[in-house]
């Protein structure tokens, strides 16, 4: 006795497996879409899992609050920012997410790539969500739902104005997150009034643009300082609990020790300094270089300006 049902051809099946992939494995999501998007393979290392593993956390509703702090240049907007807005909103379309950073610019950029994805062709197969005909504008867009808005995105630098809008829902389960990166720059280091205006900020941000208590708060920056953003949380300013991810740019044994056993053999730690210790990626950011950095405050290859606490953080 034959079904009949009509079986589903090799593309249906590779489309249900990429679905399926992306909706369980934050990585594979962020890489398939990164490949879709640049035409180029997304260059892993051993810190992506670990942030995509956190990352996923939060969605899991396992992290109430997080920190990581990474170098420049580690993919970690790609990973953290980018990502989490679209996948979230393949998970959720309802979720609303608030992304904040220290500059309108890159704020209106992560913004617009997260939308340039939900819109793709890729997402479209797996996902159909329209995107509002009437969010034109980078700084807030909505997807549809049943023809009504639902979820979205509203994007702005820590200094700008935030209105109507509040990140999550009065709803179990995920509903978005505010999303804060690198909202002080490297250049603000000296600067103890720029760095109590940021703080002064991310705690009136955090408290009033919750719409639930239970939405999460993602930071995502370099160390710039004792008193940045993350020793303002860590000395317990900032109301919830939280955890931090870790990863300095150079590293040694001892570190390498308390990661998941998973991950240890994909550190890379062939060339090491006089302290036996290493570059975190070094196909990205060659020892040497990472030890001139920490000598002196510097640029790394992109021009991004890096504070010396990235290798202590």
């Amino acid at each position: 006795m034959t079904s009949s049902e009509p079986r589903a051809t090799p593309d249906e099946l590779r489309q249900a497996v990429i679905k399926a992939e992306c909706e369980l494995d934050h990585l594979f999501f962020t890489r398939y879409f990164f490949k879709q998007r640049q035409g180029i393979k997304f260059r892993l290392n051993w810190h992506h899992f670990l942030i995509a593993d956190a990352i996923q956390r939060v969605i899991d509703g396992q992290c109430e609050n997080l920190v990581i702090n990474v170098a420049p240049g580690s993919s970690k907007t790609e990973n953290a920012v980018i990502s989490f807005i679209a996948r979230g909103l393949s998970l959720n379309p309802n979720a609303r997410f608030l992304h904040i950073t220290s500059g309108d610019d890159l704020a209106l950029l992560n913004s617009q790539t997260a939308r340039d994805i939900v819109q793709s062709d890729e997402y479209q197969a797996l996902w159909p969500l329209k995107v509002a005909d009437d969010a034109k504008a980078k700084k807030r867009w909505n997807v549809l739902v049943d023809g009504k808005k639902a979820g979205g995105v509203y994007a702005v630098s820590l200094g700008g104005q935030i209105t109507g809008f509040r990140a999550g829902h009065m709803a179990p389960g995920f509903q978005g997150a505010i999303i804060l990166d690198d909202i002080i720059k490297a250049d603000d280091a000296y600067s103890p009034a720029a760095i109590k205006a940021a703080n002064r900020k991310l705690l009136s941000t955090v408290k009033s643009r919750k719409a639930n208590p239970a939405t999460p708060v993602v930071l995502i920056m370099q160390r710039v300082g004792e008193n940045d953003p993350t020793g303002f949380i860590k000395g317990g300013n900032l109301p919830g609990k939280w955890e931090f991810l870790i990863i300095p740019a150079v590293i040694d044994d001892a570190y390498v020790a308390t990661l998941p056993e998973r991950l240890r053999s994909l550190v890379i730690s062939d060339e090491r300094d006089d302290k036996g210790r290493f570059s975190y990626w070094p196909y990205k950011e060659p020892l040497g270089d990472l030890l001139a950095l920490e000598a002196g405050n510097g640029t790394d290859p992109d021009g991004k300006r890096v504070s010396r606490h990235v290798f202590s953080s």
